[in-house]
């Protein structure tokens, strides 16, 4: 594995969506931390209370702690956002640096990945997916962040409720903000992704260049 797999790879953990019923989500956090038994790793309580006491989180952690022998130990989190979703958080380097390290923490992710997560979501017909934009959009941080929380809150609901409208409303005025350039088939790629169906997720980039299209109207007309 080079060096750009090995980052695409571990890069992939925070991209990582699990999507299902509630039950089927419940058993996975039962089976997966048995997998990870299995292998060595274990819970860390301790950071798992930290995240969950963080004043910007609202979310429960699973925090696991492990790795092969004589190779690199990471931390790896997985945290409920909604009760039938789960998103990869975290994959922190306990031990060692470098690229050859780099390397050896890649192949750790695509082992949990291959071994651990897929299989158990695959038994319990779980979604996995890896939402991303690519290179045809422009999507700054802060509207990637209100983006991404709007969609773990809705998690294809439509049309939006009133709460949901908020978290609309705060991602459309930040795209607005950071002048962000949508690619619209990767955007429709992004809300299918995440569990809107085609016709939904058409709905939605409608919205979203009218309210967009609004918002710049009135901007032009109060600069004017």
């Amino acid at each position: 594995m080079d060096g750009l797999k090995a980052l695409e790879t571990i890069n992939s953990w925070d991209l990582l969506l699990i999507d299902g019923s509630v039950e089927h989500i419940e058993q996975m956090l039962v089976d997966v931390e048995k997998k990870f038994g299995e292998k060595g790793w274990a819970r860390d309580p301790k950071e798992e209370a930290r995240m969950e006491n963080s004043a910007r989180s609202k979310n429960r952690w699973h925090c696991f702690v492990g790795g092969p022998a004589g190779g690199p130990r990471l931390m790896l989190g997985l945290t409920r956002i909604s009760d039938r979703r789960l998103r990869g958080r975290m994959h922190w380097l306990l031990t060692g640096s470098g690229m050859t390290q780099m390397i050896g923490v890649a192949e750790v992710v695509e082992d949990v990945m291959k071994n651990v997560l897929t299989p158990t979501a695959a038994n319990l017909e779980l979604k996995v997916t890896f939402p991303q934009f690519g290179t045809k959009s422009r999507v700054p941080p802060r509207t990637l962040a209100a983006l991404g929380l709007f969609s773990d809150l809705a998690a294809g609901a439509w049309p939006l409720s009133t709460d949901l409208e908020q978290h609309w409303r705060r991602f459309v005025i930040r795209a607005c903000q950071e002048d962000v350039a949508f690619d619209l088939d990767e955007l429709s790629d992004w809300f299918v992704t995440n569990g809107w169906s085609s016709e939904d997720a058409h709905a939605l980039i409608e919205k979203f260049m009218s309210e967009a299209s609004l918002i710049s109207e009135y901007v032009d007309a109060i600069n004017a």
